[in-house]
Parts: C-alpha cells; structure tokens; sequence
C-alpha cells in the first residue's frame, strides 16, 4: 500500500490525503508494536528468572520420603542433604540403611547419575499397592520402623529414567538414592541381619535356649516350642459406596460429594493372645476427600493417620473399625506427585492388609496431564534461544514501523515544499 500511494503521487496529488491517514494508521502501530516489544523483553525477564531459577513443584513432599523435599534441585543438588538426616538418624534413616546393610562410606562414595527403573525396587515409609512391608530393627534388634519395597516401575513405569546417587554395596550390591525424595532403591530385598540370642518361648513362659525352639513365622524376635506360635495377626478391609446403592466402592467411580464406608478388620489366628495396634494410613483418600465420621477414633493432621487404642486379641478373636469419608463438591486438578507419582492420580488407594482402590472422576486438566505426561524435553541453552528469537523478531517490526513512518514524513515535507 505504501509503494502504491507513493509511486501515484506525482500523477495524483490529492493522494495525500490517503498518505496522511496511512501515517496514523502506522502511529497506531507503532504503539501498538511498542507496548509489544516491552510485554516481550518482561517475557523474556521471566524467562530468564525461570533458567536460573527454576521452579519446585507444590507438591514435591510425599509422607513416603525418606527425605522429605528431596536432596535439591539443579546447582543445590547434594547428596549431603541425606548424609545429615543420615547421621541424626531422623526418622530412623541410618537404622534403615544400617539394616540393608549399606554403610556410610558406600553411600558418601556414590556418584550423581541416572538409572533406567525396569524391575528394581522402589523403598519408602508409607504403604502403598504392590509393596512389600519389611520391619527394620536396630542394633539391639527392636523393631524401630517400618519401610516398604514395591517395583518402581509401578509408579514411574518400567522404562523411566531416574536421577539420583547410584553406588554399590557390599551386601546388596548396586543401590541408589533418588533426588527427587531419597527413597532407596535396590534390586534385591536383602535379608535380615542377624538377630540378637533369642529365648525360647513355651506356653507364654521363657525358657533356656534349646535346640528344640524354632523361629516363630511373622515374629522373627520370639523363638517357640513345638510349633506353639505367640500370635498370628491378619487384616483386611471393604469400601462401600453409600451414595450409589451401598456398592462395593472399589467397583463403580465415586462422584463428588459421595459417601464412602471403610470397615478395617483384624483377627488373631494365632494360639495365644496379643496386644495389636490399630491405625490405618489415609494420606491418599484425604487428597480427594474429608473424613467425617472417625468411628472413634483420633486423625493425625500430619501423617493422616486415622489411629485408635490398642487392643488385646485372644486366638480366633477379631476386632472391627468403621470410618466414612466425603468425597469432595470440587475434585482438585493438582498435578501428581513430584516424589510419589500415586500421588493426586485420580485415585483413592489404601492398603490394610488387602488394597482398595476408587477412582476418582478427572478433572480437566488431569485429563491432559494423563495424555501429556511430559513437555518436550529442552534445557536452559534452548530456552533462551527461543526467547532471544521473538525478542529478535518483535523488535525488526517494531523498528520497521518506524522506518515506514519516518518515509511517510518526508515524503508529505516534500511535497509540501514542491519538490515532488
């Protein structure tokens, strides 16, 4: 349009006028350009703050981890972030390596790498579907914690990469720490230490240490005779769905505001009787829903742990719990886990003995986010790169505009003084 009016001009002067409304046309665009220009150099600020900064997920603590938030991200990155939780045995970390038998030097000499999941074996400290519950005892053999290994794969997938402190141990072999929660993982589950000098018990009444007396199965610190076992604890749990007919909840998809009734058993079918503490762990039902009835008993805001007083159970003797909770009016749409991908997945898991599951209706964006599971992989190189091109190309039209403009002035300056 520009050459047009111009080229026409010395054969219609009264162009001009068309001239003078193409130069307001291109003040508008000029500011237009402009204030895109400066949106772009604070994209790219932001851009730049993200690089160098970059961001952590909301929800990047998971009751699982053995350290919580991880050993860092990025530049912070240290594995001294579990040497020091390691050294306070915080949460019975070094009891819990100490049983795996991995020492302090084999975990200081590991190195930052990455490993491909397949089948190696995910540990942490809450219960989850799949895993395998293991009681670690310390150097006196009390029974201090419990830890549980399930295949990675489970939650990561089977050909995942991972980072984390890959190292070798003496007595399990290769190992590693993942960054993202400092969760162990190994290939094998080791076997126990050896227990401290067991006593032989018969009859509830302990005995000199004979040959007689053989290790009791689920109570490896209690020796028997004549295959009297102590206690034989077994738990189970059912979900119903009181808002669908009373279904079995794991069956049909709960709605919001749903109502769920969880009944937890537990039964001796041991010969003797036995103290058994009840608690069930609720950190993923709570993600989608509120409790509202605790069926007497006390709900830990931290753990989520849903716990009542111990009690006794003589042989054949059995217990049962109830609880309820709400789903609730607005499903969130937060992302998965960062350190526990079962986390915030659309599904209610619990374990008591047996796993119920319930699913959850999607959000939205959880619905992208279980299509997408990833962004195109690009670093902080490619970043700026992309960046640096739209800054580039914003500022040529920017500049282009006012080159056009300044034409247009000249032009109009000229032929006022007749020299066109």
């Amino acid at each position: 349009m520009f050459r047009k009016i111009v080229s026409n001009l010395s054969f219609s002067p009264a162009l001009v006028g068309q001239l003078g409304f193409y130069a307001k046309r291109l003040r508008k665009e000029e500011t237009t350009r402009r204030v895109g220009l400066i949106f772009v150099a604070l994209a790219l600020v932001v851009q730049g703050l993200v690089v160098f900064q970059p961001s952590e997920s909301a929800n990047a603590s998971n009751p699982s981890d053995f350290v919580p938030g991880g050993l860092g991200l990025g530049a912070d990155k240290s594995l001294n972030y579990f040497i020091a939780p390691y050294d306070a045995n915080s949460g019975n970390l070094k009891d819990i390596m100490n049983y795996m038998g991995i020492t302090r030097a084999e975990i200081t000499s590991a190195q930052f790498s990455s490993f491909v999941t397949g089948d190696k074996l995910s540990w942490g400290r809450a219960e989850k579907s799949g895993s395998t519950p293991v009681t670690i005892t310390n150097s006196a053999g009390a029974a201090v914690t419990t830890v549980y290994a399930r295949p990675i794969g489970i939650a990561n997938g089977y050909n995942e990469d991972i980072y984390g402190w890959i190292g070798h141990s003496s007595k399990v072999g290769w190992f590693a720490i993942m960054q993202a929660c400092g969760n162990l993982v190994t290939d094998i589950i080791p076997p126990p230490p050896p227990p401290p000098p067991k006593k032989c018990v018969y009859n509830n009444a302990i005995l000199a240490t004979d040959k007689e007396c053989l290790p009791c199965p689920g109570n490896e610190n209690l020796w028997i005779k004549d295959k009297l076992c102590v206690a034989n604890i077994t738990q189970s749990k059912t979900a119903i769905n009181t808002s669908q007919g009373s279904v079995d909840a794991s069956t049909v998809t709960a709605k919001e505001s749903d109502t769920i009734t969880f009944t937890i058993t537990v039964k001796n079918i041991g010969l003797n009787t036995k103290t058994v503490q009840l608690s069930d762990n609720l950190a993923d039902v709570l993600e989608y829903a509120t409790l509202t009835d605790k069926g007497g008993g006390t709900l830990d805001p931290a753990t989520k742990i849903l716990s009542w007083p111990d009690v006794s159970l003589k042989p054949t003797e059995a217990q049962v719990r109830t609880f309820a909770v709400k789903v609730l009016d607005n499903i969130p749409a937060t992302a998965k886990g960062a350190s526990e991908p079962t986390s915030y997945d659309c599904v209610m898991a619990n374990v008591f003995g047996n796993t119920v599951s319930i699913k959850i209706p999607c959000a939205p964006p959880k619905v992208i986010e279980n299509v997408v599971t990833q962004l195109p992989t690009t670093g902080p190189t490619e970043n700026m790169i992309f960046a640096g091109v739209i800054l580039a190309v914003a500022t040529y039209f920017y500049a282009r505009t006012r080159q056009v403009k300044k034409e247009v002035r000249l032009i109009r300056r000229n032929l006022n003084t007749g020299t066109i």
